[in-house]
């Protein structure tokens, strides 16, 4: 039998020591501490002391009333702060459940797949399964690929960033960019914008963060034709008022042209083609729920029939 280490033979800790040291550390006293917990002064005091003894650490200086948190007090409530934040997360959690009593499906995607890619999918899953509800969750694609990776999400829809592993990847499907222009503008009876169309022309254009942006700057490099940008946008949803204010011409993915569309604005195809490719992910060491996989199924056998079609479509 190997020899106990000085870990074993140090006390084990209690989530109460643990809570009193947060509390002292935030309020700066014994007395107040002893307040926010509802308890007595001494009983924190004393659960202090246990905590310094358990950690065989100094965790305050004393000067009569007056408390001074050690070096070595500093850095332990970093590492608290990180396990009471994971602790919001699981009441979070848990309140989400009480709210939603039923069977929960979590669904994630970014701005443009949540402008109707996403209502076509959960309505589809609403008649198949009644009782099922919905959480539906907006975030950038990075921040969806994490969660779903951490299994917040039963359900997530991104552009996944390269190298991204920890999730499993259901389905992926690419769509082209489109030229989105006043209804009255020169280039609106056009049947394709070409980018040699757009050597003069104003455009809005998402951030250089945005997963088409390092495509289209190609596209312009290759046709040695420098972009007039007059506006960049984090959310391609904004792109539609601002086309209608003149602002210029939006290249854009063609979700967000066809739900941002009005009678006073065209969505032209554009050449040489920029493509967006976006994939349906799960929790890699989850077993796919059955939802999950008729969710899986009504994207490949009927939305991807609309793709090609999906910024130009009648509104009827």
């Amino acid at each position: 039998m190997d020899a106990p280490t000085e870990h074993d033979l140090l006390p084990h800790i209690t989530l109460r020591q643990v809570e009193a040291f947060r509390a002292v550390m935030r309020t700066q006293g014994m007395t107040s501490a002893a307040h926010m917990l509802s308890i007595t002064q001494p009983a924190v005091s004393r659960l202090i002391a246990d905590l310094e003894m358990s950690l065989d650490l100094k965790l305050f200086e004393r000067n009569g009333p007056k408390l001074k948190p050690t070096d070595n007090a500093l850095r332990l409530m970093e590492e608290v702060q990180r396990v009471f934040l994971g602790l919001q997360q699981i009441e979070q959690a848990a309140r989400t459940i009480k709210r939603f009593p039923q069977t929960l499906m979590r669904i994630a995607a970014p701005p443009f797949l949540s402008l109707g890619y996403v209502s076509l999918v959960v309505g589809a899953l609403r008649r198949q399964y009644p009782a099922l509800r919905f959480s539906i969750h907006t975030d950038t694609s990075l921040a969806i690929a994490d969660q779903v990776a951490r299994g917040q999400h039963d359900l997530g829809f991104c552009t996944l960033p390269r190298g991204t592993n920890d999730v499993r990847v259901i389905h992926e499907s690419s769509v082209e960019a489109v030229c989105v222009m006043p209804r009255r503008h020169k280039l609106a009876d056009r049947d394709i914008i070409d980018v040699g169309m757009l050597a003069d022309e104003p455009l809005i254009v998402l951030g250089e963060s945005g997963s088409i942006r390092p495509q289209i700057n190609g596209v312009f490099s290759s046709a040695r034709i420098a972009p007039n940008i007059t506006a960049e946008i984090l959310f391609a949803a904004t792109a539609g008022s601002l086309v209608e204010q003149g602002v210029g011409l939006a290249l854009m993915d063609p979700f967000s042209a066809r739900a941002t569309r009005t009678e006073a604005l065209v969505v032209k195809p554009f050449k040489p083609r920029v493509m967006l490719t976006y994939s349906m992910i799960a929790p890699l060491h989850l077993k796919l729920a059955e939802p999950v996989n008729f969710a899986a199924t009504v994207v490949r056998n009927e939305i991807e029939a609309m793709l090609p079609n999906w910024a130009f479509a009648s509104f009827n």
